[in-house]
C-alpha cells in the first residue's frame, strides 16, 4: 500500500511502500534530509510526527528523551509510516547545509572502458554514508595513493555505492593510480562533499544539461536526482564526445530517451581540445531557439572551451545568469 508522507517546513510530499523506513523512502523520493549514521546511533535524523501513526523497524541506540517521546519525536531511520503522515523533519535547502565529511570506501569495482575513461564504483559503510546533492564533488585519494578531485556521478537516493569516472590523464598521479594500480578491495578516503552545481529544486522550468566526455559524471548525477524528484516539464541532454564510443554510457541515455516522452537525448561527435565551438549548433540540435532561453534552466559540465562559449551564447541571446550553472571542476 503506497503511503504518501509530507515535510516540513518545505511542505514536499513523497510516497513510501512497502516498510522502507522513513529516511529511505525521502532519499529515494530525491529529498535531503537530514541524518548521519543511518543506523540509529546519532540522533542526526530526529524528526517530529504532527499528525498520523508511524511503526518502530529497528532497535536504536540513540536515546530520546521521555519529554521528546511525549511530543511526537521518532528516528526517521528507525520507523516506517503505516498511515499518511506530516513530519516535522530537517532537510538541507542548499549546499551550505551540508555538513564536511570523512569516509574511508572500498572499491567494489573498477571498470576500464577505454584508454580515456575509467569507472568506479566504490562502496561505503553501512554505519558511515555519505550524505551530499547531485552535483558535488569529493576529494578521493590519501593513505597509499594520491589525492584528485572528482564528480561523484551517482544519485544521493542511494548514499552507500558511489560511482566516478576518471578521464585517463597521462602525468596525472590519480588517474595513473586509478588506470594501472587499483584493484577491488582497495580502500578510498573521502572527503567532502563540496561544490555548488546542484538542481534548482524551486524552478518549473524545463531542464537542459549538456555534457563534454566525463562532465557526464556530475550530469547523470543530477538527472537521476532530478527523475527521483519526479521533476515536471521537459529534460534536455547533449552529450558531447569525441565518437560513440567516448559516450561510455550511450545506452543509458537512451534508455531514458525511450522510457520518457519529456526526455531530449542528442548524442553529438566532436573534438574540443583543438577546435572552437559553436555553441549555437548545440542548441539548434537541441531545437532550442535563441528567442526562448530563459524558458529553461542550463547546465553545462565540461572544459572551458565549452563552457565558456556556451556561457557567451547563452548570456548574449538574454539569458538571466541566474539559470545557468557551469561546473569546470573536471578534468576533461
Amino acid at each position: 500500500m503506497a503511503i504518501t508522507i509530507q515535510i516540513l517546513p518545505s511542505g514536499r510530499k513523497f510516497v513510501s511502500e512497502g516498510n522502507s523506513n522513513l529516511l529511505e523512502a525521502g532519499l529515494r523520493s530525491g529529498l535531503a534530509l537530514g541524518y548521519g549514521c543511518s543506523n540509529g546511533n546519532c540522533g542526526e535524523c530526529l524528526a517530529k510526527i504532527i499528525s498520523g501513526e508511524v511503526q518502530k523497524v529497528r532497535h536504536h541506540d540513540y536515546r530520546i528523551s521521555a519529554e521528546s517521546q511525549a511530543s511526537g519525536y521518532v528516528l526517521m531511520c528507525c520507523n516506517t509510516a503505516i498511515t499518511d503522515i506530516v513530519l516535522e523533519a530537517p532537510e538541507a535547502s542548499d549546499s551550505s547545509e551540508i555538513p564536511d565529511q570523512s569516509i574511508t570506501a572500498r572499491v567494489k569495482s573498477t571498470v576500464i572502458v577505454n584508454d580515456d575513461v575509467a569507472l568506479i564504483h566504490l562502496k561505503t559503510p553501512r554505519t558511515n554514508r555519505l550524505r551530499f546533492l547531485a552535483g558535488q564533488y569529493v576529494l578521493l585519494g590519501g593513505s597509499n595513493m594520491p589525492v584528485a578531485a572528482h564528480s561523484i556521478s551517482s544519485c544521493p537516493c542511494d548514499d552507500m555505492n558511489l560511482h566516478f569516472q576518471i578521464p585517463g590523464l597521462s602525468g596525472n598521479e590519480f588517474s595513473d593510480h586509478v588506470f594501472n594500480q587499483l584493484q577491488k578491495g582497495d580502500t578510498i578516503d573521502i572527503n567532502g562533499p563540496q561544490g555548488d552545481f546542484v538542481l534548482n529544486e524551486n524552478s518549473p522550468r524545463p531542464l537542459v544539461f549538456i555534457a563534454w566526455h566525463t562532465g557526464f559524471g556530475p550530469v547523470r548525477s543530477l538527472i537521476e536526482h532530478a527523475m527521483a524528484l519526479d521533476v515536471t516539464g521537459d529534460i534536455h541532454l547533449a552529450w558531447i564526445a569525441r565518437n560513440k564510443n567516448d559516450r561510455f554510457l550511450d545506452n543509458l541515455c537512451r534508455s531514458w530517451n525511450d522510457a520518457m516522452d519529456d526526455f531530449n537525448y542528442v548524442p553529438i561527435d566532436a573534438d574540443l581540445s583543438d577546435s572552437a565551438i559553436d555553441a549555437e549548433s548545440i542548441f539548434e540540435k537541441l531545437n532550442i531557439k535563441p528567442g526562448n532561453l530563459a524558458d529553461f534552466d542550463f547546465y553545462i559540465a565540461g572544459n572551458s572551451l565549452l563552457s565558456d562559449s556556451c556561457k557567451k551564447y547563452l548570456i548574449s541571446n538574454g539569458l538571466p545568469v541566474e539559470q545557468l550553472r557551469i561546473d569546470q571542476l573536471i578534468h576533461v
